[in-house]
């Protein structure tokens, strides 16, 4: 009987705080036990908070991202040797890096062991030059989320060494009931919903500068609910702090409310008439598919990968980083509260980027880099 393909997935994060590991989580749902394991390479201090649980392996010495180039470098090296210990005691089929710190690790692997390495890019960088460079090396195959990374990458979409494989939500969104606030009239006020780290780069103080450019009359009718922890980082305690300030001075804080961490992020979506996602160049939001996939229409900027998951029908888009141009989308909103598509053809958008379906790119993929990778 053939022994199942084991994947080792490097990551990094000191924390579970969904993205990667969600889709990880989602994809081994709806694995066969049979067929394959996936075991996550993370930092160690990691503690586990949302479920399933997923089988862990740790590193003293991995950075998954950080702002500061030079620590990415500096501990790419010691990652490295606790990742050689590690294969040498436990066999791996496949190394599948998911971020920018366990890419370098990754790298090193793929040069010094000569070892098969897939790297999925979850991110938009600003400087491209490296991963165009690993896009190009022989042991390493390079997986983008969307087209628009494709082309912000000015990577090939397809290749030998490059495929799109979008990340994935949860299986069993397809099968759960359609809320009925998504099927009947519209309230006289409209409640959106936002579900994301609350730090700068997601913009939610984008929301914030909207409301204030709308007439009081406007801003009474829109309630805005953003459902995510701050991590404990200064940038995201400072930014925080700063916008709850921002908030009181505004008085809008019955207009905009920072509801702290959940794990109901369904339940959550269920409440909402609209779900927003303000950042720029979100790279494939789990939590924007996850609405989707419970019929709920959305709010984006027109960037990342919401411009390949967003169909005109199913949602509206605004120009990223631009208030002025969120504002006059919520009037929009005022105006005509209901998407074109019903909540059925919402969730029929993003039904090829569900966990099977990603599941079964990535099966083939693991397979024929385990075959053929040189």
């Amino acid at each position: 009987m053939q022994k199942p393909l084991k994947i080792l997935h490097l990551v990094g994060d000191h924390e579970d705080a969904g993205g990667v590991l969600s889709v990880i989580r989602n994809l081994q749902k709806v694995t066969p036990v049979s067929s394959m394991e996936h075991a996550v390479w993370v930092k160690e201090g990691y503690r586990e908070s949302r479920k399933p649980p997923l089988q862990y392996r740790y590193s003293r010495y991995v950075v998954a991202e950080s702002i500061h180039h030079w620590k990415l470098l500096a501990q790419a090296w010691p990652a490295f040797k606790e990742l050689q210990s590690l294969l040498s005691n436990e066999p791996f089929h496949l190394l599948h890096a998911h971020s920018r710190g366990t890419l370098l690790v990754a790298i090193l692997a793929s040069k010094m062991l000569r070892r098969k390495v897939l790297f999925t890019n979850h991110n938009y960088a600003h400087r491209t030059g490296l991963y165009r460079w690993a896009a190009r090396q022989p042991r390493i195959h390079t997986v983008m989320l969307t087209p628009n990374m494709a082309r912000h990458y000015n990577i090939p979409e397809s290749g030998d060494r490059t495929s799109i494989i979008s990340a994935c939500f949860a299986q069993d969104l397809l099968t759960s009931p359609i809320p009925s606030i998504h099927a009947t009239p519209p309230r006289t006020s409209i409640k959106l919903v936002g579900v994301g780290n609350v730090i700068g780069w997601k913009k939610w103080d984008l929301i914030l500068k909207a409301l204030e450019l709308l007439e009081p009359s406007q801003q009474s009718k829109l309630c805005f609910d953003i459902w995510g922890p701050t991590p404990d980082l200064p940038e995201a305690i400072a930014f925080e702090k700063a916008l709850r300030e921002r908030l009181h001075q505004a008085g809008l804080e019955d207009s905009f409310r920072l509801r702290g961490p959940t794990l109901e992020v369904e339940a959550k979506i269920r409440e909402a008439d609209w779900f927003i996602l303000p950042s720029t160049n979100e790279p494939c939001s789990v939590a924007l598919m996850e609405a989707l996939a419970l019929g709920c229409p959305a709010l984006v900027s027109a960037s990342g990968g919401n411009v390949d998951i967003i169909k005109e029908s199913c949602g509206k888009t605004f120009q990223p980083d631009d208030p002025e141009s969120l504002a006059d989308t919520l009037r929009e909103l005022l105006q005509n509260p209901r998407p074109k598509a019903t909540p059925e053809a919402i969730r029929e958008s993003v039904k090829h980027r569900s966990a099977s379906v990603v599941f079964n790119q990535y099966e083939k993929l693991y397979h024929h880099l385990n075959g053929y990778l040189t």
